[in-house]
Order: structure tokens, then C-alpha cells, then sequence
């Protein structure tokens, strides 16, 4: 997602013109001196990694976890699992075995059938003698069984920007019937290229650098899935996901990606293998496209459906507004076969609701305006509003194509939700919201004047044919945080969808009257509340600088059955009438299936990859403690090969890389000596 970091101009422009200020109150606060580092809980072995659910229907959901093995070279680990009505696992209803391995990176994922619907379950795992994290799951209701549903709704979790306190917060809700994600789960960048400088020795990427490779994928999973509250999040709640581009590269498409670089090796096998990770590591169900565009049902209320805006069928994005190409009609963000789809699931939907979960902001966005009045060439109308063509402005027949159909079809109750953008904005959805001309003015040149479209009326929202929703960042950067010393992203959020007259004399009319709710400033997440007579969004917003319990509710906006356009509310909406029991915070007594093998150490060995190697080989591991650490490779002789670290280091999770390139093919030992106790990983170089 490029966008955020275009408008550093436009914010600064703006400044330049208007001088107003803006800054999040959150932001900053008390975190000096503040160490807070995420490693893995010795008392949770071989499951430092959690439990997760997700993908729910009706008769089933899918379970997940990943075994750390207690040895580097284990071939395979037998896992058994069960899933019950109660949190202590004692009314079990179905339950069985598997063996993972290190083909899919010890990670497993099970699709249990045989389920009733509209269930609130309870599942586990046991390996090697001890017990994973009890997780709460639930199955999708029968018609009859439902007339109120709640979800949170997130996007963009950047590390090393902040501390995951949104997952936190909905983690502590027994009242959610999912989270639905709509992407940038993690991120691909290397330490300090798109994070929070004061977080640098408190929030550390692994790998250091930006992920290429299988080896590098999974580390940066396994690093984002040891955070705390990620793991609490994922243990409460099943998840419904989707894919954004910084699962594999920024601003991604189907044949390549603005962050992927020539000498970054071939496009389509980083693809490739940014999907295999994925699917090794996230509650989703397997398919053998590795797609991830699918329909979920709750009874006749609604019908989900998840779209994939980046890696399906996206073609290059256009960078200016002026290219012949940008209104070419056969021009997609979706590709031919997920479009047909899509349009004939909406025809057959019978659901009253049809929400649709996708990544980039769906209605049109006004921007060109913010160039006005620079005494900067540079700064036109045209390079402003082609900064922002990753989104569907840069696919405008295909949307179009879209609300056609459903003004054609009569269909309505269609809900957008849209992640990526890192800022909270509510819209209604029209087929054009506005028409611009240039007007001329002495000494000023073309301005952009904009007049409503007679299609759509903003003050009733009639010829609004859906409405969006757009979820602010977990923690990715904002505008503020971006603009923290130019100080005018206020200034923007009060003009981008209001009438500006920046001069006595001179308006440019309001650029985005179906805009109804919009903050640039703060992250956090929305709840989405679903009735047979509404559906609302109620925004909360969340610090990032330190760990906190608390988040702030901003507004909430809602649109009632047939009418297609959004209404503010007063308070947000009230809790589901039926909470849930929530799953126990520790993990089961561990049991002597195989006589509890393993001990709790400070150390964690959570990967060795690949293995056999040829040329480099990444060390993964996590300490619980501070510690005198020494990592050294030995050969089958005994003989010291290479010392590879020997120093103090403090808690957290860290790789260590062995370049094999110039050592001769054989076995080798890593030796791992942590204060008092010793650890030995088997290593293969081949050549």
C-alpha cells in the first residue's frame, strides 16, 4: 500500500497553504524508559505459537497450531487434538491424529467436520507429552438460529510500528462471532524501513531483513505469532482472512509487485511461496489453487464474501491519470474468473446482508484538490490523483461494472469492507458522487471545481447503491505519525470532505460529499453489528507506543435494511444478548502420553532452516530471560568450526544466519550454551 506515504506531499502542501495543526493525543505518551519484548513462554512448550480457528460454516471449522520440535532434526511429531463443549475439554465430540513435519514447518491444521451449527466449541492439542492453549472457536448458525451478529474488523498490523493492543482489546470480548482480517497481517520490509524509531529495541523484526525466501517467510510468521497479543486473540475467536500485498511485497499484483526488485529473484516463486506460508500459518482453508476468494454463511442474515483485490487476477497499476488505459473497460483488479463469480453470488445471495470483505478502498477518493494554491510546479491535480490509483480508482470500469450490477439487479444491503489505507472512513457508495471541471482564475491558473453528480444526493444519500467501511491500522503508520513534524494531518481531515474555500472569492465545492466519517489521525479497529434491520460500524481507537487496556470510541455509523446509505449513531451498538465463556488463559495439566519429554528452558530453539542446507542456514530462537549466550559449530570431530555469537543478550526472539558456502559437505553440530545449560542442534551441509 503506497498511498499513505504519497500524501507526506499532500500533507505538506496543505500546510504550506492553510498552516493548521493536528496531532493524535495517544501518540507518544509515557513510553520512556518502557522495555516491553515478546518472546516465547517457556510454559507453553512445544506450543509457543498458540492455537487458532477460523474459516467457520456450519458444520465445521478449521483448527491450528504449530509444534516446536524439542529436537532439530525430528523427522515427524504426532500430534492428537479434540474439540469439546466445555472449556475444561471434558465433553468431547470429536477428536483425532496427525503427524506433522518439517515440510510444513511443524505447523497443523485440521478441517473438523461433524459439527452442529451455531456451536460455541472448545479445542486443544497434545504433543510430546504436553498440552497447547484451550481455544474457543464457534460454528456458523442455521436460519433459525440467528438475528444478531457481531465481528471485529482489522487491517495492517506492522511489528515494528507498535504494540498489537487492539488485538488485545477485542481478545477481552465474549460477545464476537469473528474477526474478520482484511490483510497486511504481517510485513515484508526489514528492520527500521517502515517502523516507529523509538520501538527499535523494543519491537525487533526477524529477520532483520526484508523476507525473500521460505526460510524467511516462516521466521517472520513465527515471529509476529509470538506476540501476546496475538496469540490471545487468536485463542478467543476464529478468524476469516484474507491476504493484502504486504503478505508477499507492497503494492502486489498478479505478475510482480512495486517492492519487488530485479535482483530479488523470480516474481512467481516469491509468490508462491508467500501463499504456501501463508497457508502453512494461517486458520484457512487449504485448496489446491492456494486461493483465497470464498462465501461464508450465517443463516439468512448474511452471506461474507472474501475477495482478493492483489495476487487473483490484478493487472499493473497505472500511475497517472491521464494514460488511455486507466478507462479501458476490460481493465481489472479482480480478473474475469473471481469477477463472474463474485457478480453471480451477489444475483443468488437470498442473505438480507451482503458484506464483502477486500482490501483496498472501493469508493471514489478525491485528492487532486489538496495541490491547489502551491506555488510548486510539481504539484498538479493530475501527479496528486495518480498517487492514489493502487486502489479501485485505478480500476474505474470494473467498479463501475460492479454498482451497475447492482442497480441493474436491484440488489441491495451490499456492506464494503475495506482495509489497507491505515485511517478510518465511512462512505456511501453512488456510481459518481461528483463531477470536477477546471475553472480559471487570475494568477492561479486551473483549479478543480467539484459539483454533485444529479445521481446522487449527499444530504439523503439517495442514489447510493451500497455502502463502506474502512478499518483504521492495528498499528501501521497514519498521517500524523508519518507528518510528525509538519503537523497538518488535522488540517486535511477537516477539509477532505467538506467545501473548501482556502481564498475569499474561491471555492472548489466539496470534493467527497459521500464521505461521511473520516480520521487520518488514530489506529484501532471497528465492530461490525449486524441485524436484520441495520448494520453498523462502531470505531474505537487504540494507543501503539506502549502496551495499554484501553481504547476510546470515536463514532459509529450505520444503514438500515433497503436503504443503501449510511446514518450516524449516537452510542455505539449493545452487546450480543449470549456471551461466551471464555477459554482458560493457561493450558491444560500436561498428561504422560509420552512421559512430558519436555523441560521448561529459557531457551527456545523454534526453527532450523533449511535443513540440510547449502548455502545459508537461519537459526531461530527465542529467550524468555537475559542471559550470557554462546552459539558455536562444532564438527562430528569435536573441533570447533565457527563461533557465531558469544555475548549478553536480553530477552526476545532473534535469528542467527550460518553462511555454509565455504565449509565442506558433512554433519555438523550447532553447540548453544545459555548461562548454565547446553543446547546441541544437528546440522547437514550439502553441496
Amino acid at each position: 500500500m503506497r498511498p499513505i506515504f504519497s500524501l507526506l506531499w499532500i500533507c505538506f502542501s496543505l500546510q504550506m497553504a492553510w498552516g493548521q495543526n493536528g496531532l493524535n493525543p495517544f501518540h507518544g505518551a509515557d513510553v520512556k524508559n518502557r522495555l516491553e519484548l515478546n518472546a516465547a513462554n517457556p510454559q507453553w512448550a512445544p506450543f509457543f505459537h498458540g492455537v487458532a480457528s477460523g474459516d467457520p460454516l456450519q458444520d465445521r471449522v478449521i483448527i491450528w497450531t504449530r509444534v516446536t520440535p524439542e529436537s532439530a532434526d525430528r523427522a515427524g511429531i504426532e500430534v492428537s487434538w479434540k474439540v469439546a463443549t466445555d472449556p475444561a475439554l471434558k465433553n468431547v465430540v470429536r477428536n483425532g491424529r496427525l503427524t506433522t513435519d518439517a515440510g510444513r514447518d511443524f505447523t497443523v491444521k485440521i478441517d473438523v467436520t461433524g459439527l452442529q451449527a451455531g456451536t460455541t466449541y472448545y479445542y486443544g492439542f497434545t504433543a510430546l507429552g504436553r498440552n497447547s492453549l484451550t481455544g474457543k472457536t464457534k460454528t456458523t448458525p442455521t436460519e433459525a438460529q440467528v438475528n444478531h451478529l457481531k465481528f471485529g474488523v482489522v487491517t495492517c498490523s506492522n511489528y515494528q510500528a507498535g504494540y498489537f493492543n487492539v488485538y488485545q482489546r477485542l481478545a477481552e470480548r465474549q460477545d464476537l462471532d469473528a474477526i474478520i482480517h482484511l490483510g497486511d497481517y504481517i510485513y515484508e520490509y526489514g528492520q527500521g524501513s517502515y517502523g516507529d524509531s523509538t520501538l527499535a529495541k523494543t519491537r525487533t523484526l526477524e529477520p532483520k531483513t526484508e523476507i525473500l525466501s521460505l526460510e524467511d517467510y516462516r521466521t517472520r510468521y513465527s515471529l509476529y505469532r509470538l506476540d501476546t497479543s496475538l496469540i490471545r486473540i487468536h485463542q478467543q475467536h476464529p478468524f476469516i482472512t484474507v491476504w493484502d500485498d504486504h503478505e508477499s511485497a507492497n503494492d502486489s499484483y498478479k505478475d510482480g509487485a512495486q517492492n519487488h526488485q530485479a535482483n530479488e529473484g523470480n516474481w512467481a516463486e516469491r509468490k508462491a511461496t508467500a501463499k504456501q506460508v501463508y497457508f502453512e500459518w494461517m486458520p484457512i482453508r487449504d485448496n489446491a489453487a492456494l486461493s483465497v476468494y470464498r462465501k461464508l454463511s450465517y443463516g439468512n442474515l448474511m452471506d461474507l464474501f472474501m475477495l482478493d483485490t492483489r495476487l487473483e487476477g490484478r493487472e499493473l497499476q497505472i500511475e497517472s491519470i491521464s494514460s488511455p488505459a486507466l478507462q479501458d473497460t476490460n481493465r481489472t483488479i479482480l480478473g474475469a474468473t473471481q469477477k463472474a463469480w463474485l457478480l453471480a453470488e451477489l444475483s443468488k445471495s437470498s442473505a438480507r446482508w451482503k458484506v464483502i470483505g477486500q482490501q483496498v478502498m472501493f469508493a471514489e477518493f478525491n485528492v487532486g484538490w489538496a495541490a491547489f494554491g502551491l506555488n510548486n510546479p510539481s504539484f498538479t491535480f493530475d501527479n496528486l490523483e495518480g498517487l492514489f490509483l493502487d486502489i479501485w480508482d485505478g480500476y474505474p470500469a470494473e467498479r463501475a461494472q460492479i454498482l451497475q450490477h447492482l442497480k441493474r439487479n436491484k440488489i441491495n444491503n451490499v456492506v464494503m469492507l475495506t482495509g489497507d489505507f491505515h485511517c478510518s472512513f465511512a462512505y456511501d457508495v453512488p456510481l459518481k458522487p461528483t463531477n470536477i471541471s477546471f475553472l480559471d482564475f487570475p494568477g492561479l491558473g486551473k483549479i478543480p471545481n467539484y459539483t454533485a453528480d444529479t445521481s446522487y444526493t449527499a444530504a439523503t444519500g439517495k442514489g447510493s447503491l451500497a455502502v463502506e467501511f474502512m478499518t483504521p491500522s492495528i498499528t501501521s503508520a497514519n498521517f500524523d505519525e508519518n507528518l510528525a513534524s509538519l503537523t497538518t494531518a488535522q488540517t486535511l481531515q477537516k477539509q477532505i470532505n467538506t467545501p473548501i474555500a482556502p481564498f475569499p472569492g474561491i471555492s472548489l465545492g466539496n470534493p467527497n460529499p459521500h464521505l461521511k466519517f473520516v480520521d487520518l489521525i488514530q489506529n484501532g479497529h471497528f465492530i461490525l453489528d449486524i441485524k436484520p434491520d441495520s448494520v453498523q460500524a462502531n470505531y474505537y481507537f487504540s494507543e501503539i507506543l506502549r502496551p495499554n487496556n484501553t481504547e476510546k470510541f470515536a463514532e459509529a455509523w450505520y444503514t438500515r435494511n433497503a436503504e443503501n446509505h449510511l446514518r450516524k449513531a449516537a452510542l455505539p451498538s449493545n452487546s450480543k444478548a449470549q456471551l461466551d465463556v471464555p477459554a482458560p488463559a493457561q493450558p491444560p495439566l500436561s498428561t504422560s502420553l509420552q512421559g512430558n519429554k519436555l523441560k521448561a528452558s529459557d531457551f527456545s530453539l523454534l526453527g532450523l532452516y533449511p535443513n540440510p542446507f547449502a548455502q545459508t542456514n537461519t537459526l531461530h530462537y527465542s529467550l524468555a530471560k537475559a542471559a550470557q549466550l554462546n552459539i558455536s559449530l562444532y564438527g562430528t570431530d569435536g573441533k570447533l568450526v565457527r563461533v557465531l555469537y558469544n555475548d549478553k543478550a536480553v530477552p526476545g526472539v532473534y535469528t542467527t544466519v550460518l553462511d555454509g558456502s565455504n565449509l565442506a559437505a558433512g554433519q555438523y553440530f550447532y553447540k548453544i550454551l545459555v548461562n548454565q545449560e547446553v543446547i546441541t542442534a544437528k546440522v547437514i551441509i550439502k553441496k
